[in-house]
């Protein structure tokens, strides 16, 4: 195969004009670029499966042996996560450097992954705060539905998509991750519908402050419901 590549564009140049080598060239060279998006995807799609899998997976109270062990075992799956993200987001940084066209959602999807990768840290040290870390927490004004796509509909998929968001300060949805996906288009449809989500943002210190949320999104029998705040996270 690297011969092939080599022996190519060499044929170009003795046979055809210099003007339609370069462009044959370039079509080889875009060719190659969207095969390794490609590439890249489906190992970012892996990372993803990962993801969830140990959002999935938290340690549980019961399996500690004492507090401290509760504790311990905690940071430890913490930290699996955070280089989790680390991971994916270094495979997202690979496809911006091939400039793909949709330059701008990859980018929102960077920034998404580098905030879940930060360690854990104090409020303190943070800009975006847990519910119990806020004087008042963001109200919901409007949750629209998502929409229950028709190829869900007729592979009868049914479920739910659980998102880990950010209700920023400034009245916008950001940094939306799957910690649960659902095929057939559901888990994108889910996000469109948080993407349009109005809120009043929370208050901490007496000033707005970006507050994480997580809200589920139940598809079944064929319709969605309305999505709602769980009692846990994950």
């Amino acid at each position: 195969m690297p011969a092939t590549l080599v022996l190519i564009p060499l044929f170009l140049v003795v046979s055809i004009r210099p003007g339609v080598a370069s462009l044959n060239s370039r079509h080889l060279f875009v060719a190659a670029n969207q095969n390794s998006v490609q590439q890249l995807e489906t190992r970012l799609k892996s990372q993803y499966g990962e993801i969830e899998k140990l959002f999935a997976s938290p340690p549980r109270r019961s399996a500690a042996l004492t507090s401290a062990h509760y504790q311990r075992l905690l940071r430890e799956w913490q930290d699996d996560l955070a280089q989790s993200f680390v991971r994916a987001a270094a495979t997202v940084e690979q496809i911006l450097a091939l400039n793909p066209p949709d330059r701008e959602m990859w980018q929102e999807r960077l920034e998404t992954l580098r905030m879940y990768s930060a360690p854990v840290s104090s409020p303190a040290e943070r800009t975006v705060f847990g519910s119990g870390e806020v004087q008042t927490s963001a109200r919901v004004i409007e949750t629209p539905l998502a929409e229950y796509t028709d190829e869900a509909r007729k592979a009868k998929t049914h479920g739910d998509v659980r998102l880990r968001m950010v209700f920023a300060a400034d009245g916008t949805v950001r940094n939306i991750f799957p910690i649960k996906a659902l095929g057939h288009g559901l888990t994108d449809s889910a996000m469109k519908a948080a993407r349009q989500i109005k809120f009043e943002p929370a208050i901490r210190n007496g000033q707005p402050a970006s507050q994480f949320v997580t809200l589920v999104y139940e598809f079944e029998k064929g319709k969605p419901s309305q999505p709602y705040i769980p009692r846990t996270i994950f």
